[in-house]
């Protein structure tokens, strides 16, 4: 008998028995419904007995099927937990930590603390994803996530960092050769030129708070990004609303409007729960998790 591929099997087996059909039991698994058909086909010769019925509304298990599915309930978990138990027991930091977050942070803040962690875990290796998307730590696409967000997958262990919020910076040249528009306030923001996202990020808040406040005469420029608008910001061509931590990286920018309203998010750290034990996780979550809060806060 070859546990392995009688583990596969029963792999398929799950999937099918959840989704009930070909298409979706496939997607589930990362494969294609022929694949999952030809292995549910074999797995019953194999033991000589019939798992699913094939009906108009999918497949559904037979008595013995859910016999077999009973038993087995909850059986990925409990591999999880064995194999994540089985990378517990390094005692030394080793091997590789994929970490993700977004661009803002990875060319601000961040490099500073990973050059720190490196040099703590000199056997360790950094894999960094960047992205404004949350990639799948569930499906182990990333060990930790360090991002700000309003809304946390249930599944993910997180520890809240604090909130992040945003001002109006400019360059000591803009504002100087901008002193004929006075102080600036909300009156008067747009009589200046602004550097803003484009609509590829208008869900966030900060973007609609400028949006609404700027007029169809404000000279502005769209980016696709905060990093952008730091550069350019910091260059003198104009305003720009970023997060508060810009003004610790960027030295020659200065708030020039602090709106009342928080138009941020909350800053977190965060882990799939059947990975934040593992050493070489959950130590590297602890350490980011204290720089990052010296850092910032």
């Amino acid at each position: 008998m070859n546990t392995l591929e009688d583990w596969e099997d029963i792999k398929f087996f799950i999937a099918l028995a959840k989704e009930k059909r070909l298409q979706r039991a496939a997607k589930l698994i990362q494969s294609n419904h022929t694949t999952v058909y030809r292995r549910i086909l074999n797995f019953e010769e194999k033991f000589g007995v019939k798992l699913f019925e094939s009906t108009p509304y999918g497949y559904n298990l037979t008595p013995a099927g859910e016999e077999l599915y009973e038993k087995i309930d909850n059986l990925e978990d409990r591999m999880d937990e064995i194999f994540n138990s089985l990378q517990g027991l390094e005692t030394k930091l080793k091997g590789n930590i994929q970490i993700t977050t977004t661009s803002s942070v990875a060319t601000t803040f961040l490099p500073f603390i990973l050059k720190k962690l490196q040099k703590s875990w000199p056997d360790l290796f950094i894999d960094l994803k960047v992205s404004n998307n949350f990639y799948n730590l569930s499906k182990r696409e990333a060990d930790i996530a360090i991002r700000p967000s309003s809304d946390v997958p249930e599944h993910l262990i997180g520890r809240n960092l604090g909130k992040i919020n945003f001002s109006v910076f400019a360059s000591m040249s803009y504002l100087k050769e901008n002193e004929k528009l006075g102080k600036l306030n909300l009156q008067n923001l747009k009589n200046h030129t602004h550097i803003i996202l484009d609509e590829s990020l208008e869900h966030l808040k900060s973007k609609k708070w400028i949006d609404s406040r700027i007029s169809e005469e404000t000279r502005v420029y769209r980016v696709n990004g905060l990093s952008v608008m730091a550069q350019m910001c910091s260059n003198g061509i104009g305003l720009a609303l970023l997060p508060d931590y810009y003004g610790k990286v960027y030295k020659n920018l200065v708030v020039a409007y602090r709106p009342k309203d928080f138009i941020g998010s909350d800053f977190w750290i965060l882990s799939h729960k059947n990975m934040s034990k593992i050493p070489r996780v959950k130590t590297c979550t602890d350490f980011l998790y204290k720089e990052i809060l010296t850092y910032l806060f």
